[in-house]
């Protein structure tokens, strides 16, 4: 039985996507305007078994609710409503049978699950054994893949996964697809590669194939998308219904024809040279070693010299000997210590003292070695990591008469050791950002590349506007990389130096101006209004160049984290003072991160969902310092950030320009 479900809402995108979401689970769809349309639906169509409408449709449209109820009442088809808590009470006293409420803002897939569990049981079972899409998702990132597991799991899609490109391949192949997702960023082949083998095989040329990527695309990752054939370009984020709707639109389209094969290329040694040169030239490598090497080197050395507490047991006595070093260690007098075991388990943390007696007792009755950890209570409050070794003396029949060993605090170890951890964690996770940041214009070179080999060796004649522009297209993609190895390098110098200034009469309104011109194109793809608001003329001793950076960070930095809402920029001044304000409305910062968030590598949001090398703030923070400025954030989790630099106008004081 297929079910019928009458959709009551006005035209738009909305309604759009959840018909198009209702239909292919393979219901039938009925769409209404209001409530006349709904009622001369309900006496007119087929039997229905579902009536879906929003609470404000029904509220303004009081003089036909007696013929609706009779409608329904006719039909026998359940009334739902989309309708927040605060109007849900008065549709209830409006003499309507409603049969349940949806809350306004639900994700297409809750829709699709809040409408089969309200179907009839003879309906809902029916229609669990039909055969969904088949969607193969090429993805390497194993947290990722289960958060689209989640999000397609209401629509009871037949899921293959795959973690490479080359992987998802051989898979299409031997199952094919009904629409493929893919990551543009994956091993063994990426996602525009894995695109264009899917449209070179004559049995998967019209599969549609829909690229993702952390971070939005831009017009020539929109435009090497359609190069390789791909129906669609999107940016993934959690919670966000763009991609499945992008999906569920292209499951019912084909692929584009197959894209012509591209030519051997003899440049793919010269990228990989490059890529090289790029590591060696930023050293960030080396330098991120070494100061891993140098945490691990302090860490030895705090070990190997802090051995220094000896205790020696009488264990037929049981009178206990804890040398001075020791006593000292945990603010203790000789007086304070009792001399015996039943004093030194005492001081052990409740949830170490049963593993350390049971250690104690298995070396005296087994022999087996006692080197335990555990955290012993200081006089004045708290507790010492410790590590324990030691050893039994033992008489002619091998009881054990007397145990001696050393107690170390390692308080100060481990905390050098969770450094050193975490100095490896960030240089790993900062290499691996890296490595993507230069990847994605170096594959958009490449395939520039490849597409322009492959037209000069199969055409006879290629045409020099043809030539031009894919020469601008590569010349963008070798400055995007010119600007990443820049602002590496500029990174690197600022360990060792404050930046260099060219100091002369700035006006840092008219710097705020001509940024946001140069970026106005950007956030209007973004969907950002970028909002000037009072831009005072201040003029002041700093460096043009140096604070255009500062400006451009600050708003590339609000579109990024607040795509689809305003971005509002502020100068004022006083006769000593200029202010920047930049306040952008996004995901706002968590509390914990606000702290830490100037810090090299420090980054606020996870690297997967957000491109960038967490760099930027750091780079602004030494600029804005150089100039003997302060730069600071105030933000709320999930209403925005705003981020306000404060410069002095006579400039940076005497010595450190």
């Amino acid at each position: 039985m297929k079910p019928t479900l009458l959709l009551v809402e006005a035209p738009g995108p909305h309604r759009e996507l959840l018909s198009l979401a209702f239909q292919v689970q393979g219901w039938r769809v009925l769409l209404a305007a209001g409530v006349e349309p709904l009622v001369q639906a309900l006496r007119e169509s087929p039997p229905v078994h579902l009536v879906l409408t929003a609470g404000a449709l029904l509220a303004s449209a009081a003089g036909r609710v007696h013929a609706l109820r009779e409608a329904l009442a006719a039909s026998g088809a359940p009334l739902w409503v989309e309708a927040p808590p605060a109007e849900q009470e008065a549709l209830r006293r409006s003499g309507l049978p409603v049969a349940g409420f949806l809350a306004p803002g639900m994700s297409l897939g809750a829709w699709v699950e809040a409408v089969r569990q309200a179907l009839p049981r003879e309906v809902r079972e029916s229609e669990a054994r039909r055969a969904g899409l088949r969607v193969l998702v090429a993805e390497d990132d194993p947290v990722y893949r289960k958060l689209l597991q989640l999000a397609l799991a209401p629509f009871r899609f037949e899921l293959m996964e795959a973690e490479d490109g080359l992987a998802a391949l051989e898979l299409a192949r031997r199952h094919p697809p009904d629409v493929v997702l893919a990551d543009v960023l994956m091993p063994r082949l990426d996602g525009f590669r894995l695109c264009l083998a899917l449209r070179q095989d004559p049995k998967l040329a019209r599969v549609p194939v829909i690229l993702t990527h952390a971070t939005a695309p831009d017009e020539l990752d929109l435009r090497m998308a359609a190069n390789v054939g791909a129906n669609g370009f999107v940016r993934r984020a959690q919670g966000d219904d763009e991609l499945v709707a992008t999906l569920l639109r292209e499951s019912r389209a084909e692929g584009p024809l197959p894209a012509p094969v591209p030519g051997e290329l003899s440049t793919e040694p010269h990228l990989y040279a490059m890529v090289r040169q790029l590591e060696r030239r930023v050293g960030l490598l080396e330098q991120a070693e070494r100061i891993a090497r140098e945490s691990e080197e302090r860490y030895r050395l705090v070990v190997s010299g802090s051995y220094d507490g000896v205790w020696d047991w009488d264990v037929r006595n049981q009178r206990m000997y804890w040398s001075p070093r020791l006593l000292e260690m945990l603010g203790l007098r000789p007086e304070d210590f009792p001399g015996t075991s039943e004093a030194f388990l005492a001081r052990v943390h409740p949830e170490d003292r049963d593993e350390v007696a049971s250690a104690l007792a298995r070396h005296l009755e087994q022999g087996t070695p006692y080197d335990v950890s555990f955290r012993l209570r200081h006089e004045a409050g708290g507790y010492r990591s410790c590590v324990s070794r030691g050893r039994a003396i033992r008489d002619a029949q091998g009881r054990p008469v007397r145990m001696a060993g050393i107690i170390g605090d390692v308080t100060e170890q481990l905390r050098l050791y969770r450094e050193a951890r975490e100095a490896v964690r960030v240089r790993d996770e900062f290499l691996a950002v890296a490595a993507h940041e230069l990847r994605t214009p170096l594959a958009a070179l490449r395939l520039r590349v490849q597409g322009t080999a492959a037209a000069l060796k199969h055409e006879r004649q290629v045409a020099p506007e043809r030539l031009e522009r894919a020469l601008l297209a590569a010349d963008r993609q070798v400055q995007r990389l010119a600007d990443l190895v820049e602002g590496l390098l500029d990174v690197s110098q600022m360990q060792s130096h404050s930046p260099r200034l060219n100091l002369e009469d700035v006006d840092l309104g008219q710097v705020v101006r001509d940024v946001v011109l140069r970026w106005e194109e950007m956030a209007a793809r973004a969907g950002c209004l970028l909002v000037v608001r009072d831009v005072a003329s201040a003029v002041g001793r700093w460096d043009a160049l140096r604070l255009g950076q500062v400006v451009t960070h600050l708003l590339v930095n609000a579109v990024k984290f607040g795509p689809g809402k305003p971005v509002e920029l502020e100068v004022r001044a006083d006769e000593d003072t200029a202010w920047l304000v930049v306040r952008d409305h996004g995901i706002g910062i968590a509390p914990d991160r606000v702290d830490g968030l100037f810090r090299r590598f420090e980054r606020a949001v996870p690297t997967r969902n957000y491109g960038g090398l967490g760099l930027g703030l750091y780079r602004l923070h030494r600029i804005v310092e150089a100039h003997g400025g302060h730069v600071a954030v105030t933000s709320t989790l999930g209403q925005g950030a705003t981020f306000r630099v404060r410069l002095p106008r006579a400039g940076p004081p005497v010595g450190h320009a």
